[in-house]
Parts: C-alpha cells; structure tokens; sequence
C-alpha cells in the first residue's frame, strides 16, 4: 500500500488523474461511472482503505459538480426517501470496511463494482413499480456500497432503469444523494491525508471530464455511454479482484 501523505510520485498522480477524468467524464454523461472506475483504480494504486476514502472525497467533489448545472433537476420527492435510506447503509458498509483485512476489502471492492455492473446490465429486464419499499431498498444498498466499497450508483442505477426513472433527473438526484452518503461515510472513517500539491490536479481532471461530458452528451446516445462505461469500469473491478486474490 503507498501513503498519502508527502510528495505523490509523478506515475501515481499521472494514473489517478487520468481515473479521475475519465470517472468524471462517465458520470456525467451516464449519473454512474465515476466511483465504479476510480475506486477499482485508487485500490490498485494506493491500497483499499485509503482508496476507497479517497474515492468518497472525490465523490464529493464530482457531485457538486454535477449538481452546479442540473439541481433544478432534482426530484425531492424520491430524496426524501432515498436520503434516509442511504444514511441507514452507510453505518453498516463504513463498519464493515473497517473490520476487513486489506485483501479481503480489496476483493470486496472489486466485487462490489463487479456485481453492481451486472445488476446494471440486467437492469433493463426487470419492471417494477417505485413504491416507498423499493426505494427504500435502492438507497440502503446505495449507502453501503458507497461505504464499503467506494461505488453508491449500481443500487441507483438499477431502481432507476426497472422504475423508469428519467435520465436526467436520476442523473441530478443520484448526485445529491451519492454527496450526502459519501459525507456521512467520512464523518464516521475520517478524512483521508494526500498531498496537498495534487488537489489542483485532481480538481482540473474533474473540471476537464465534466466538461467533456457536458459536450458529448447531446453528441451520444445515452445507451452507448453506459456501454462504454460499463466496459471501462468492469475492466477496473476484474483487474482489482485479481490484485487482491493474487497478493
């Protein structure tokens, strides 16, 4: 596992800022994608635990982002379900982090994104209503996935494919509610330490990806979007499950 604190070296900055970007890029053109590629990756480079915490910082950043152009999208009226509900997970998966061994967590990263990302291409199979159980349920698994392993949108991403939930209002609301989630999570596990020199890089990579995003998205279809995410961050969780049960 390689620290945070200190000088990050120039290979360990060039990979995380690329994530960054190309996590930013998904998650605004798509709602998920950001933590599905840069957990997986930051789990690679610096270790599961402080991986996932930066991943949750990160998270914060991206969402904000997000959310500076499409609040006026929000839906209140599913918040007010989705954000206790995700709150009520978050408790369980940041304790559960904490008690697993850095293998064992480092699989559950990958695992986690590797699981969530079939659930998402199942998505579209499954028809539901969303009822107030439903989307109580969608929330919690959110919470603890965000906790335990850095990724909050599959358990979204598939409550809003099966409910018919609109892109554009899944992709705001997802955003407020992965903000908060991630939150609360560092609230209980603690801020992560990283050097202070490659916050402007990671911002400017964020800034860059969400402007790319924000250009492709009226240029392609939102269904080869997610495809290309869900390759790009099924790449990130094989290769991270394979770390982590090889070491």
């Amino acid at each position: 596992m390689r620290a945070l604190t200190g000088v990050m070296p120039l290979d360990l900055s060039v990979v995380t800022d690329a994530a960054v970007l190309v996590g930013a890029l998904a998650q605004r053109l798509t709602g998920i994608g950001f933590s599905l590629i840069v957990a997986p990756a930051l789990t690679l480079a610096i270790g599961p635990s402080a991986g996932v915490d930066l991943t949750n910082l990160l998270t914060l950043l991206v969402a904000f982002a997000v959310l500076a152009t499409s609040a006026c999208r929000v839906d209140l009226s599913r918040c007010l379900l989705l954000v206790p509900a995700g709150l009520m997970g978050v408790l369980p998966g940041s304790i559960l982090a904490g008690l697993l061994p850095a293998r064992p967590l480092q699989v559950a990263v990958g695992a986690v994104a590797g699981l969530g990302l079939l659930a998402v291409v199942a998505a579209p199979h499954l028809r539901v209503r969303p009822s107030r159980a439903v989307t109580i349920c969608a929330g919690a698994g959110s919470g603890l996935t965000t906790a335990l392993a850095g990724a909050g949108g599959p358990a979204l991403t598939v409550y809003a494919v099966a409910t018919h939930w609109p892109q554009q209002e899944f992709i705001a609301t997802g955003q407020l509610n992965y903000a908060i989630q991630a939150a609360v999570a560092l609230a209980i596990k603690g801020v992560p330490s990283f050097p202070a020199a490659w916050f402007p890089g990671a911002a400017t990579s964020i800034l860059a990806g969400q402007a790319a995003g924000a250009y492709l998205a009226s240029r392609i279809s939102g269904d080869r979007s997610r495809q290309a995410t869900i390759v790009l961050a099924g790449l990130a969780a094989l290769a991270t499950v394979i770390a982590g049960a090889a070491s």
